[in-house]
């Protein structure tokens, strides 16, 4: 008895030092890069194993995301998201469909005036094995403990404002919720505001590279996020109204305009890389 006694306290002993509850907190990472490619979205999200890309630059901008990528390790992606098909959304998707594994792509529904870099990227997902999800209606996905809802425009599309019909994308991963919203600007961000929609946010990518929006003051009270990602460039930067709205709330702005944007959520805290 006393034998078998010392065999399990042994075992208990083994297991107590097998399993660490905190190590897998511990090991939980989410990274999000703002590309700097001028005034231009070119988001990557990524976590120990998976990888997700919103928005791809301007056209041109391919080959330099690609060699990004791959010094940062990321040798594919699980879910590429267009959010909409201006130029400087699209430019570089076609150059990345056609070089680097994608599982899933997803686009908004709307007819689109043919361009160049449209038809580029619509002549590339011809060449992709990627599932190609064309949404007209919200969807969300999950990987693993990360939840990943994409909105569809309510605004139907009058063949102008590409911006309104802007896919928002909104990320739950270990506690903290991102939120990205392309261009979203007049009557879909009026909408998406006062949709009743749970909107708060530790991470908001401000829409449309920070050009002022009469909703900017609303979409900020209903998000307060502590970082602010801004796409913009020093030939374009954000708008002075933009920027002066931005200073009522409590939020640190990152632009763009100013090189990579790099924040890293590890070990319940939020932060730029780099410091």
């Amino acid at each position: 008895m006393k034998r078998i006694l010392i065999l399990l306290i042994c075992l208990a002993l083994l297991l107590g030092c097998a399993y660490d509850p905190t190590e897998s907190e511990e090991t939980k990472k989410l990274e999000v890069f703002a590309f700097s490619v001028g005034k231009a979205d070119a988001l990557l999200v990524r976590t120990s194993d998976v990888a997700i890309m919103i928005d791809t630059g301007e056209n041109g901008d391919g080959d330099d995301l690609l060699k990004m990528l791959s010094a940062l390790g990321v040798e594919k992606l699980d879910l590429l998201i267009l959010t909409h098909f201006d130029k400087d959304h699209i430019g570089g998707a076609d150059t990345l469909i056609r070089n680097l594994p994608v599982d899933r792509i997803l686009l908004p529904s709307y007819e689109k005036e043919e361009t160049k870099q449209y038809q580029q990227l619509r002549e590339s997902l011809d060449t992709t094995s990627a599932v190609v999800s064309w949404l007209d209606a919200d969807e969300t996905i999950t990987f693993g403990e990360m939840m990943v809802s994409v909105w569809v425009s309510p605004v139907p599309f009058d063949g102008k404002s590409d911006n309104e019909q802007s896919l928002i994308t909104k990320l739950l991963y270990d506690g903290r919720t991102y939120l990205f919203m392309g261009d979203a600007e007049g009557e879909e961000l009026k909408k998406l505001v006062y949709s009743g929609r749970n909107l708060t946010c530790d991470v908001l990518k401000l829409p449309h590279h920070g050009v002022y929006d009469d909703q900017l003051p609303a979409l900020l009270t209903v998000t307060m996020p502590q970082y602010v990602i801004i796409c913009d460039s020093e030939k374009n930067p954000a708008g002075s109204e933009t920027m002066k709205t931005l200073a009522f709330f409590d939020a640190t702005v990152l632009q763009t305009k100013d090189g990579d944007i790099h924040l890293i959520a590890a070990q319940n805290v939020l932060k730029i890389a780099d410091e």
